[in-house]
This record gives structure tokens, sequence and C-alpha cells, in this order.
């Protein structure tokens, strides 16, 4: 079941052997540049390489849940499919913090099979400073619970973009700009392992504590990290054991402004996500920390049973 609103981070466990190829990819720094810089909640994930490879374990919004959701079901119709790496992303908008709502992915899409396909239902095309855009309406399994039109673009065949109208606007303005990565997104990914399969990078500690309670069931040397930093990251490499690499951002926050909303952006909480330093290891915190596949899998499973999962997303 998923949370019927925006603003809630959630567990999110994703199997993606069915969907996506079978070799994993660097970091598409494609993706990367995309990302605006006011986005308060990232998280990435790669395919897996290994097989059995456990589960997803990622902390995103419900929002972004429905998006993945959504996109293997507008693009179904491509058997040519194939998903290299997906990032999520999160942002404030005009009805709230986290309103807006995207998914970055590369591998393989054919735009004119998915844009006939969608079309023959509610679908409907626009264009969007010269790019085809396939605007789409709630699906009708969702319609009591989600009223939002989201738009689609395929860029050369091996990048797809998915999720609101504005998301998906301030993305391609950027990859129409060819902007660069964001500096402190680019600085905050590199404190992740070098062969991290799935990262976070994740605001100030929650209210309700899900962020902390999620990671302290792992170690609680990362229920520590989360707790004490003003912001957090966090990636996994799924080998022999699970690796998992966690650092908090302890500095005073730098709020980046939006350059085409002020009004959002005079909204935009103080623990937006690129708050962060570019000062040395006093302020920040690190913990790397190895678990083994089974205590990895025990964790999940309690997941799946307690109050704090909120979706399990499985293969198409």
């Amino acid at each position: 079941m998923l949370l019927r609103t925006t603003n809630a981070i959630l567990l999110l466990f994703v199997l993606f052997s069915a969907v996506v190829s079978g070799s994993a990819l660097p970091s598409d720094l494609r993706l990367i540049q995309m990302v605006p810089p006011e986005s308060q909640v990232i998280a990435g994930m790669l395919s897996p390489t290994l097989e059995g490879q456990p589960s997803a374990f990622l902390l995103i919004t419900a929002s972004n849940s429905l998006d993945l959701e959504d996109f293997y079901a507008v693009t179904g119709a491509d058997a040519s499919r194939l998903i290299h790496q997906v990032v999520f992303v999160g942002g404030p908008g005009s009805i709230g913090k986290l309103s807006e709502h995207s998914l970055l992915l590369n591998g393989h899409f054919d735009r004119s099979t998915i844009f006939r396909f969608a079309e023959s239902g509610n679908a409907s095309t626009e264009t969007y400073r010269g790019e085809s855009i396939l605007v789409v309406p709630p699906l009708t399994r969702e319609r009591g619970r989600f009223k939002q039109l989201r738009w689609l673009a395929i860029l050369k065949s091996d990048i797809a973009i998915f999720g609101t109208p504005m998301s998906v606007q301030r993305e391609l303005d950027r990859q129409i700009a060819n902007s660069g990565p964001d500096p402190l997104l680019m600085e905050r990914l590199s404190r992740l392992g070098r062969h991290d399969e799935t990262w976070c990078l994740l605001p100030a500690p929650s209210a309700s504590g899900i962020i902390e309670s999620a990671l302290e069931t792992l170690d609680p040397k990362l229920g520590a990290i989360a707790r004490e930093g003003r912001s957090m990251q966090y990636g996994i490499h799924f080998g022999s054991h699970v690796e998992i690499t966690a650092s908090s951002n302890n500095a005073a926050p730098k709020i980046s402004n939006f350059e085409n909303d002020r009004s959002t952006a005079n909204s935009a909480p103080a623990h937006s996500f690129l708050a962060g330093s570019h000062g040395g290891e006093d302020d920040r915190t690190i913990a790397v920390v190895k678990i083994s596949r089974r205590h990895y899998d025990q964790c999940l499973a309690e997941f799946s049973k307690s109050s704090l999962t909120i979706s399990v997303a499985h293969p198409h």
C-alpha cells in the first residue's frame, strides 16, 4: 500500500532483475547533470550484476514509487526496453515540500512505440523547447488517490524523464543548456563507495524517525549518523557481504535559490538536501559497515512486517 501524501519518506525494496539489463554501468553524468540544485531527496540505483543479488534498499517518496510503477505501465508496449540506471528526484513545489518528483533513466527506449501505444489510450503529445512530450493523465487504477498529470520525454532513445511537468521542464532546461552537475551534489556523491549499486542523499533527520530507525536496524552506526547530521548520504555495494558507506553533513545549510520560481524558493525548508560543507573531515562523520546477506535479508523481512513499510515494488 502507498502513502497518500507526496511529502512522506518511505522504504522501497526494488527487485529489478526482470526489468533491467544484466550489467551495471558507472553513474551516468548525463542523468546527474539534469538534477535541479533545489532537489531535497535523491536516490539512484544501477542494474544488478549478480544472480541472487539482494533487493535494493532505497529511501524515497511515495510519489517516486508511483512514478516508477507507472513508468513501467506507460512504456510496457516497448519490447526493446532496457533500464541500466534510475535516479529518483524529489523537490519542493507550489503545493508542498516534495510535491515535485521525477525519474531519470538511462538504457534503451523506443519512443515511437511508447508514444503510439500511450496515445491509443488517454495520453496526448505536445512540444517543449523542441522536444516531444507525452502528457500522461492519472492512470485509471489510481485516479482516486493521485490526480497529477505527468510528462514523459525520451531523448535520443537512451534517456527517459518521467514526472511532474515542472520537474521535467527543469530537467530538460538543464539538459538543453548542457548544465554541468551541481558541485555540491557531486561533492556529496564523492563520499559514497566507488562500487555502490544503490545510493540515497537525504535531508535532515525526520520528526517521525523513520529514516533513523530503518538505518539503525541495519547497523547502529548508521542510525547514529542519520541522527547527528544536518543531512546525510549512504550507498550500498552488494558483494560477499552487503557493504554500506554512510556519512553525515554537519555544517550549516546553504540553500540554493530557484531560478524559475521565487515564491517556491522562499518556502524551501532549511534542510534542503544540498545543505553541506566543503570543509574537512571535522565537518562530517563517516562509517563503513559490512553486514551479512542473511542479516540484510532479515532486516528487509522485518521492514516488510512493520508499519514502516509502505511499498514493495516487484519486477514487471
